[in-house]
Order: C-alpha cells, then structure tokens, then sequence
C-alpha cells in the first residue's frame, strides 16, 4: 500500500512539476521598450546599436544574436537586414565594454551595413564658383569650382526599425519572454557626445552680422579639476548654415573625448568666400578659414570659451584640422605662436594656401611654430589636395630643426589600407581618428611656459 500511495504521490509530483514548467512557458510577456543607439564612425554617423528594455533583468543575454532578426524600412519601403554582431545585458541603454546585469539587452549591429545610415546628405549650392589658381604656366587665372554644401537629413520617422525576437528568454522574476516583435522609429534616437554639443556663435564687434557659428562640449566638471580644450576645424565638404555637419562627417570632434573628457569647440564656416573678408576691398581675401576676419573670429571664439570656463587648462588647448581645416589650424598657430599645446595636420596645402594657389611656405613665415608639435598626416595618392603641400612644410620646418615634428605618409592602394575605410586616399582622419596612439601623443602634450 506504501508502494503505491510513494507512486502516486511521485506521479503527482510530476504532474504539477510539468504543470509548473507549462504554466511558466504562457507566462510570456513583451519587450518593453527598444531604443536606437548612433555613434560616429569613421565616415559619418551611423546606428550602432539597439538597447531592448524588458519588465525584469536578463537571466543571460549573451551569444543571443541568433534569435533576433533585424529588418529596416525608410519612407514604408524595405531596405534590407541589420546585422548583430554581438549581445549582452546591460543596466542602462547604453553600449558597454562588458556585460552588466540588467534589463536592457543590447545587440551590437554593423555599422558597414548599406542600411545603416542615421540621415541623408543634401546637396546645397552646386552653383560654380570662380577662384583663383595657377595654370601650367605659373599664371594666376580665374576658374570655375564647384563647392556643395551636404547638409545632414535626418530620416526621423520616416526610418523604421522592425525587431523580431524568435526564441525565448528567461527573466530573474521567473517569467519568460516568448517569441514576439517590437518597431520603432530614428525619431529618438541615442547619440552619445554628439547630443551634449550644444549651439552657440561669436560676432565681430563692430558688425553683429559676422559671426561664426559653432559647437561647445563641456565635460562634467569635478571640484576643481582641469580639463583640456581640442578645437576642431573642418574641411569645405561641411561647410554651411545648419551648425551640425561639422559634428557628423568623422570623429574629429568627438577624437579626444573616446580617451579622456575635455571641452571641444567645433565651428562651422558658412560659407567659401568670406564676405567680411574682401580681397576686391584691399582686404587680405581668400577662403575657407584662411582669411584674417575668420582667423580674427576663431581667436575671439577661444579666449571668450577659455574666459568663461576658468577650468579649462591653457597649457592643453588642441588643434584638430582636416583638409582645408588643417590649413586653418597651420595659419591660426602662426597667427598665436605661443598659444597652442599642440596639433594634428591632417591632408592640408602649403602654409599659407590662397584659394587654389599654391601656399608661399618659407622659413621665415614657419619659423615661429617650429617648438609646437605638430604631427602631419598626408596619402600619396591624394588628388583633392596633392601631397606635395604637406611635403614642403614638412621639409622647411625640418631644416629649421623642429624638436616635435612628426610626419605620417599613407599610401592607399585599396579601400581599407592603413585604415582608410573609403576609396578616397585624402581621407586620412578615418585612421587618425581611429588611432588611440595619435590621440595619446596629443592629449599628453603641454605648452612651454
């Protein structure tokens, strides 16, 4: 009799352990809330991630990418799959270097995916300009380029992420989230530093018309801690009135900020031509960042930024410049010798480049920057600004035997060589901005008293 009331109460047992387990496996519930995460990569900025937020903490939320499937569709038109590179949990919607415990699962996406475009490049002023160059001759003449702006689109709602979880996963309160699906749209959407810029611009004195519009990121502040300051200036493809291109073309802005927090200051040109800067006028001319009222702006933007912030450190202010912003960033050392920590020069023209025409670097003109380090970047290949720019200044400052010069030339064969993701050898920031080894030798760099 024993034997069968043990057998029964073992068959019963079973009977609500597998009761239990059924009950458990319909107690499904929903992912909470998804959330889209950008980040700035080497050519623009792109969807990086999606952080999905669940009622409880993940039991486990690595090595799950195979149950998530990840299509996009911008303006209801599908364009394709997203693909996860890796899973974990985390406590907040945010990427991390390793797995916290959490509510949030965040799947890791490609970033070279076709489809991983936060916004759209529009193209503004493709009307012909003239400026001046030197034909085969050596003759200065007149030529018509075109100079476009691209103004960032962001897609907004237009752009929908469309998530289908297709197995399950456990929570710590016991339940179980079965196979489900969540949308959501880019109309919110996570940008980690590029969010914390915030818009300002500085006027000339005697005309509140000229002004230079730009952006300022403070880091937050501790005590009486100091903080460096890396000025970035960009190159004629952002240039423009939306005060945002300058942040999303590369990581120049943000380069310093992956390896220690600091105040950045990212302006924006509106335009070529300065129209304060009027060489028809007997004033000195030119384009780009090169004229002396942009220069004179620049140098007002600075000190009012460093005269507001007393702890921003004026042995550490940076210059960061890219294409025509690397030959801003030469002029603006020579403008304040003594001023600056350091800079890196990446694809710029001779010292001194007006317009189109070649720069009238000298020794006497170098001679003054020769203490700075400086740490110039340039590809042979380059065909928007011919590596023999850089070369020159290189050689001069070399024969005036600057202690902290430094020099890198690239060679680009392919997509991808030495870090340069595009096809375009005059982008050599996609390396340089990626680089923890160039980014240190800045940030560790302090002017002589």
């Amino acid at each position: 009799m024993n034997k069968y009331r043990s057998a029964i109460i073992s068959l019963l047992a079973i009977g609500i352990h597998s009761a239990t387990l059924a009950a458990d496996l319909v107690q499904d519930t929903s992912i909470v809330n998804a959330t889209l995460i950008a980040e700035l990569s080497p050519n623009g900025q792109k969807i990086s991630a999606l952080a999905l937020e669940y009622e409880d903490n993940l039991i486990s939320g690595s090595h799950l990418a195979p149950i998530f499937e990840i299509n996009t569709l911008l303006d209801q038109q599908e364009t394709g799959k997203r693909s996860v590179l890796n899973t974990y949990s985390n406590n907040k919607a945010a990427k991390s270097a390793s797995p916290q415990a959490g509510k949030f699962l965040i799947l890791e996406l490609d970033v070279q995916d076709a489809n991983a475009n936060l916004y759209q490049l529009q193209i503004e002023n493709e009307a012909a300009q003239t400026f001046r160059a030197r034909d085969e001759q050596g003759n200065i003449v007149n030529v018509e380029k075109v100079q476009a702006n691209r103004v960032p689109q962001y897609y907004g709602e237009r752009l929908v992420y469309r998530i289908r979880q297709n197995g399950h996963l456990k929570l710590l309160n016991g339940k179980t989230v079965g196979k489900n699906h969540i949308e959501t749209t880019a109309a919110q959407v996570l940008m980690p530093y590029v969010q914390d810029f915030t818009p300002h611009h500085i006027s000339a004195a005697d005309n509140p018309d000229n002004r230079l519009h730009y952006r300022l990121y403070q880091p937050q502040q501790v005590g009486e801690k100091t903080y460096p300051l890396t000025v970035f200036l960009h190159g004629s493809g952002q240039l423009g009135k939306d005060n945002t291109a300058q942040l999303l073309s590369s990581k120049g802005a943000i380069a310093t900020l992956q390896q220690e927090q600091g105040f950045v200051l990212a302006p924006q040109y509106a335009s070529v031509f300065d129209p304060f800067d009027d060489a028809s006028k007997g004033q000195t001319g030119g384009i780009h960042w090169q004229t002396q009222n942009r220069l004179a702006l620049l140098l007002k933007m600075i000190e009012e930024t460093t005269a507001a912030h007393p702890n921003i450190d004026k042995n550490r202010i940076y210059l960061i410049g890219l294409s025509r912003g690397a030959e801003g960033a030469l002029k603006l050392l020579q403008q304040r010798p003594d001023f600056f920590a350091a800079a890196l020069l990446l694809s710029g023209r001779e010292a001194n480049t007006i317009e189109w025409i070649d720069g009238q670097a000298d020794a006497e003109s170098l001679e003054p920057v020769k203490h700075i380090p400086m740490w110039f970047f340039h590809s042979k290949e380059d065909k928007t600004a011919p590596i023999e720019g850089t070369r020159i200044n290189v050689a001069i400052l070399r024969e005036l035997k600057a202690p902290f010069l430094r020099y890198t030339e690239f060679s680009t064969m392919q997509a991808g060589d030495n870090g340069i993701l595009s096809k375009n050898p005059h982008n050599t920031w996609e390396s340089v901005f990626d680089s923890p080894e160039v980014i240190h030798w800045l940030l560790t760099q302090k002017r002589e008293q």
